[in-house]
Order: C-alpha cells, then structure tokens, then sequence
C-alpha cells in the first residue's frame, strides 16, 4: 500500500485522514508538533465550534481563485459530519454541533485514529525528494510516497509556530503570515470602559475612504477595541494606509430619538458617562488605528503556500505528490465558520484527489 504522510493534525489533516480511511487504501501516518491533536478545534466558538456558515459564499475570502471557489462550494458539512456520526445544528446563520461542544467534534474527527499512526511532539524539519519523499523530524526520518501539508498557521500558536518551516529548502513560495481576525490597538483608548459589549456598527476606512463596514458586538478593551465586527474589518487593516475605525453606537436610531431619550436612556451608565465627558457623538466615534495585536492573539492568519504554487489538485506544482490544505494555503475567511469550513473542504478535497490518483493507478 501508498504511505501517505499528514502534516498536522487539525481541522484539514483530520478531515484529510478520515475521509483516506474511507478506501482503506493506505497506510497513513501524522505528524503533529504539539502535544494535543485538534487543539484549534478545541478552542474555536468559545469552546462550542463554530464549524461552518449557512451562507457560504467566496466573497467571504480573500482570494476568489476559481479552485478554491469549487472547494468550498461543493463542500456538504452536514453529510461530512453525518458520516462521522455528528449531528449538527443550526442557529441563525452558524452552524455548529448539535451538543455545541467543540469536544465533540474533535471526538468525531479522531474516532478512527488507532487505524493510523498518529505521532505527537513530532515537527517536520525538512522535506527531501528522493525515489520516495524523505520526511526529516524531531523524532527521526520518515519516508511516504505521498504528503500532505495540513500544518495550519501560527495564529494563536495553538498548531505551533514553524508551521511552514519544512518547505524552505524546497523553494516553495509562501505568502508570510500575518494576524488576521485579530483585535485593534486604537487612539484614544476608552479604558473605562474596558469588558464591556455593545452592538453597533464599524466603519472602516482608509483617512474619508470606506473601506468595508460591519454591524454586530463591538468590545472595548484597555488597549482599543475587540469584538466580532471589530474583527472581521481588522483582515483588511494591513492594506490600509491611514486606518480609521469608526463606531456607531445607535446605528437604528435618528436623531430625534436620541434627543428624546437621552444618552441616559439608550446606554450603559459609564458609556453614558464617557460620551459626555469627552463629548462624543454616539453616531459617529472616530478611532485612529495603530496596530493590531500579534499572531498570539489572532484567530487565523494571513499568509500561507501561494495560489500560485498549487495546481487544480492543490498539489504542488513543483513537487507532485506533495498536497497543501486548510490554513496552511494563503486563503482566510471571515469570522463565522468560514475558516473551518474551508478547512474541513479542502482537506476532504485533497484526500479524494489522492485516492482518485490511486483508483487510475489501479486500472
């Protein structure tokens, strides 16, 4: 039988392996460099996991690659999960498990890995073409005749931080990574009002140029701003020459109804005591952006092995045999499953190029 070496064991590596043990075709081998498979998934939806959304569409990512279109269009999540006896459910547009526990889901992705050889703390140094491919590691040298690069990225170091480190020698270009879906350092900071939620509307533009806008839970902290829409418009920051966030706090409100009922009637006490003492308008809060905050803190990355460097198979053009999934690609999303979904496609996508590949060899 095909060895077939996975490079990770998170969401595309686990969803690579489960759908290989489907054809019971291979012997398959993981490498994961931390002490915990599935660790991202763990920590994903604030422990519920946020596995998909109900609109999934290519405008949510920042490339429109006609592949990776294909990938995450096709991708069916209920029928994924369904095989993996894990039911999902939905509420409003996000999709999570049905026991909206991400323990779950890691349950389900590694039910069958006393079938595979699953190696932990293990991080992949070097990948030398040979007869076979030669896999260097901290735990010693592995060959496989196939690869499969699922190493996520380096966002929140929950997969580790040399995620991409192996394919240097193999002169693989790779966008650098970058924090995506991250929190924003801002000027002024409004300490006081640190922790506390609001729901509103986020402006993000580049000096008086919209740049993108979102509505939904915006969080003060003690060093700028957090929260959902506050995440989603930090992916484009890094492009952004002057960044500014604007916030509307009373997005569904005119004027005359603020006139009516007052700051005190509409907010929290201490919002209400901020917007008078620095004489804000609640409708229009203006924020310079001065950085965000690092990889450590992001959800995903920026960056990854370039578009360029894959063919239709997401297999490397350069080096046949070697594929690239999830993270590891230079494709993100936005917040609300978008990431996992992709993950969880692109993994079942490159292991059904694998064994299409076998089935021709078989004929």
């Amino acid at each position: 039988m095909e060895t077939v070496t996975i490079i990770g064991a998170g969401a595309s590596g686990l969803a690579c392996m489960n759908t290989l043990l489907n054809h019971n075709q291979f012997d398959i081998i993981i490498l994961e460099q931390s002490d915990k498979p599935a660790r991202k998934i763990l920590a994903s939806g604030n422990g519920r996991c946020n596995v998909s959304h109900k609109n999934i569409d290519i405008s949510a990512y920042n490339t429109d690659h006609p592949v990776i279109r294909r990938i995450i269009e096709q991708f069916d999540v209920h029928l994924f999960f369904d095989q993996l006896s894990l039911k999902l459910r939905n509420l409003g547009d996000l999709i999570y498990p049905y026991s909206l526990s991400s323990l779950s889901v890691k349950n389900a992705l590694l039910k069958q890995q006393e079938r595979v050889s699953l190696l932990e703390n293990c991080e992949a140094e070097r990948i030398v073409k040979e007869d076979r491919y030669k896999i260097m590691t901290s735990q010693g040298t592995f060959y496989s005749d196939k690869i499969v690069i699922a190493t996520g990225s380096p966002a929140n170091h929950l997969s580790g931080t040399h995620n991409l480190e192996m394919l240097k020698s193999l002169k693989v270009h790779c966008v650098p990574f970058s924090p995506s879906l991250v929190q924003l350092k801002t000027k002024p900071v409004l300490s006081a009002l640190k922790g506390l939620r609001v729901k509103g509307k986020a402006r993000l533009c580049d000096g008086e140029q919209l740049i993108d806008e979102k509505e939904g839970e915006i969080l003060f902290t003690d060093y700028g701003l957090s929260g959902i829409c506050i995440m989603q418009l930090s992916r484009f920051v890094k492009d952004v020459r002057q960044p500014v966030i604007e916030l509307n706090l009373l997005p569904d409100l005119t004027k005359e109804d603020i006139d009516k009922y007052g700051i005190e009637g509409l907010f929290h006490e201490k919002i209400a005591k901020v917007i008078h003492e620095r004489h804000l308008d609640p409708q229009r809060i203006v924020f310079s952006i001065k950085a965000t905050l690092g990889i450590e803190k992001a959800q995903v990355c920026h960056g990854g092995v370039s578009l360029e460097e894959i063919d239709d198979s997401l297999q490397l053009k350069k080096y046949p045999g070697i594929y690239v999934c999830g993270e590891a690609l230079d494709v993100d999303g936005d917040c609300g499953g978008y990431n996992l979904h992709f993950a969880f496609a692109s993994g079942q996508y490159v292991a059904r190029q694998i064994i299409g590949e076998k089935y021709v060899k078989n004929q």
